[in-house]
């Protein structure tokens, strides 16, 4: 495909349009810089846009980096699901690969939730409906202490699944910038 600066710039900013304008702005100036230094050393445009590549597959390596980068600033959940659905974006692979695996791995961090929340609020549904809740115990003060011990069980795996959730963060960055650099070939 034949194409000269202004088309390329055109697209690639057509493809960075969702980071913040100045960071644009910079990624657009180093691909002018590129036009610029293929012109002198005697390339045309159309054999500079070859050697650098596809805009739309550069602009959606750099929004991936970007993302990626973005998690070691502040590593929200939304801002993890935006990077690995960009890291996604770049290939088949990612597609089939990597997203049944955080799927399976965020719903079992998930589920560990959801059993802490329900170890939590057993008590509390005890409380409001003995019948419905089957015991072996006929003394109320064994009831009563084996559903405080099951509250603090509950507490207890809430904890301890927040640093659960901290390494699965970690665990998602460190994949996302493996699978970058598979895709750039470093």
């Amino acid at each position: 495909m034949v194409m000269n600066s202004v088309e390329y710039i055109k697209r690639l900013e057509k493809g960075l349009r969702k980071l913040k304008p100045i960071e644009r702005e910079e990624y657009l100036q180093d691909y002018r810089e590129h036009f610029q230094e293929g012109l002198r050393q005697g390339k045309t445009e159309d054999q500079i846009s070859r050697d650098l590549g596809n805009p739309d597959k550069i602009a959606k390596l750099i929004l991936a980096e970007h993302n990626i980068r973005m998690l070691d600033d502040k590593p929200k959940s939304r801002s993890i699901f935006t990077a690995i659905m960009s890291i996604i974006g770049l290939g088949f692979f990612n597609l089939i690969v990597t997203l049944p695996f955080f799927v399976v791995l965020y719903a079992l961090v998930f589920a560990v939730f959801a059993i802490a929340a329900a170890f939590v609020t057993l008590p509390v549904f005890y409380y409001y409906f003995p019948e419905h809740v089957m015991l072996p115990f006929t003394n109320l003060n064994q009831e009563l202490f084996f559903a405080f011990g099951i509250m603090l069980i509950g507490i207890g795996i809430f904890l301890f699944s927040g640093k659960i959730l901290k390494g699965v963060f970690k665990v998602t960055v460190a994949f996302l910038k493996w699978n970058l650099k598979v895709i750039k070939g470093e």
